[in-house]
């Protein structure tokens, strides 16, 4: 089987290291070299990482003042809600009281109109009434005046009569 140099030599160098044997320093510094590298790159990872974790924290911290803003409008919109919820149940109330005063003004001005109805109804009658009171009036004072005239006329006639009479008799006796 082939292999690269480089392979065959780490695959040795790996066996004479685990037998106890010195490594050359062309190993070591191969080995310090990767290890500096690796060094580097978990350097760039950490770093990396901790940027990120930053980005988050800020983003957590970001979110958690949203919702600290969140809750305190959703606190202030429910307790705005309550107090709409208390107006709305007054008006209400109010309401309900001014239909039942409407609806109790309704009924007076019914009856004061049928009242009005009937007191016009009794005042055409009265005037009816008085009209025909006043043609017997009329009539009356008419009769009264015929009946004094006539007896105007006729007492002096009877007085004339009676005292002919009384005077035939008085003269008789």
């Amino acid at each position: 089987m082939d292999l690269s140099q480089e392979t065959e030599d780490y695959i040795r160098e790996s066996i004479e290291y685990s037998l106890g044997l010195p490594v050359s320093s062309q190993t070591l510094q191969l080995k310090l070299r990767a290890s500096e590298e690796s060094l580097v790159h978990l350097r760039n990872r950490y770093l990396s990482l901790q940027a990120k974790l930053k980005e988050k924290d800020e983003t957590i911290e970001r979110t958690r003042a949203e919702s600290s803003m969140n809750a305190l409008a959703l606190k202030r919109f429910v307790d705005e809600n309550q107090r709409l919820a208390v107006e709305c149940s007054n008006l209400l109330a109010q309401c309900k009281r001014w239909e039942k005063e409407c609806a109790l003004y309704d009924h007076d001005r019914e009856a004061l109109m049928d009242f009005g109805n009937e007191a016009d109804e009794r005042a055409k009658e009265a005037e009816i009434r008085v009209r025909d009171l006043e043609e017997e009036v009329r009539k009356l004072s008419e009769e009264l005046h015929f009946y004094k005239c006539q007896y105007e006329t006729q007492v002096p006639q009877m007085m004339l009569r009676w005292n002919r009479i009384c005077s035939t008799i008085c003269w008789k006796l």
